[in-house]
């Protein structure tokens, strides 16, 4: 997941940084930026790819600060997730004037940034389709995310498993399972999973809730692992 960090104070960046450091490896890949105007840069550039921003609001700068990054990054981006780290409380009201997560102290980050992430993913999640929107044999489809247990590509056609059945789409597997991220996960080139449906896993394989046992390959694992553990967390389950 990509997060972006906008703290010009060192010493408070690496206490920052030292705590998503808990995180699985690879969970977060952070990028840090000094200042509001280097951020500003980068998303005009290459637009603004982050699920999360970490911004202090007072950046060193009488042009750009973070609510006013917000504001822009809430123009640009609205899904993405803002969360304020600030060591001024007179601060606190002024973030409502834009779309944000949590706002958090400095002097309780290491006691909130958990939670306010935890509530940043819950966001995430419920901003992404609660059905799957799909035709097959000359008919359209609407299927309950929740109710399909994994996919499978065999050579142009796709086999969704569900809980009471299965419906077959010359749609690709890729585009299906990215229009129903972070819940859906490939785990193989032929393979993607419902990661609630997921009972337990390791490399030789994924178990799920209903005991089909699926394949996954190596170069999907640390993926797949990640995707999970975004879903716990999300979930206030224990990330392993």
């Amino acid at each position: 997941m990509k997060l972006a960090i906008c703290e010009d104070n060192p010493s408070h960046y690496e206490i920052i940084h030292t705590i998503l450091q808990k995180y699985p490896p690879g969970f977060f890949e952070i990028t840090h930026f000094t200042s509001g105007d280097e951020f500003l840069r980068a998303i005009a550039e290459n637009g603004c790819s982050y699920s999360i921003v970490l911004t202090d609001i007072d950046l060193g700068s009488d042009t750009v600060n973070g609510i006013s990054l917000a504001e822009k990054i809430n123009h640009i981006s609205p899904d993405t997730q803002i969360i304020f780290i600030s060591q001024y409380l007179q601060y606190a009201t002024a973030v409502y004037e834009t779309e944000h997560a949590y706002f958090i102290h400095k002097q309780q980050v290491e006691k909130y940034l958990p939670l306010a992430l935890r509530a940043a993913c819950q966001k995430l999640e419920k901003l992404h389709t609660r059905y799957l929107y799909f035709s097959g044999n000359s008919r359209n489809y609407q299927v309950l995310c929740s109710d399909i247990l994994y996919l499978e590509r065999n050579l142009r056609q796709t086999t969704i498993y569900t809980r009471t059945g299965t419906y077959t789409t010359k749609e690709k597997l890729t585009v299906l399972t990215e229009r129903m991220k972070p819940d859906f996960c490939l785990c193989h080139n032929s393979f993607a999973v419902n990661l609630h449906a997921v009972r337990t896993y390791s490399h030789k394989g994924i178990i799920l809730s209903d005991n089909t046992e699926i394949p996954v390959s190596r170069s999907y694992y640390q993926q797949f692992k990640d995707a999970f553990a975004f879903m716990m967390l999300a979930s206030h389950r224990e990330v392993p």
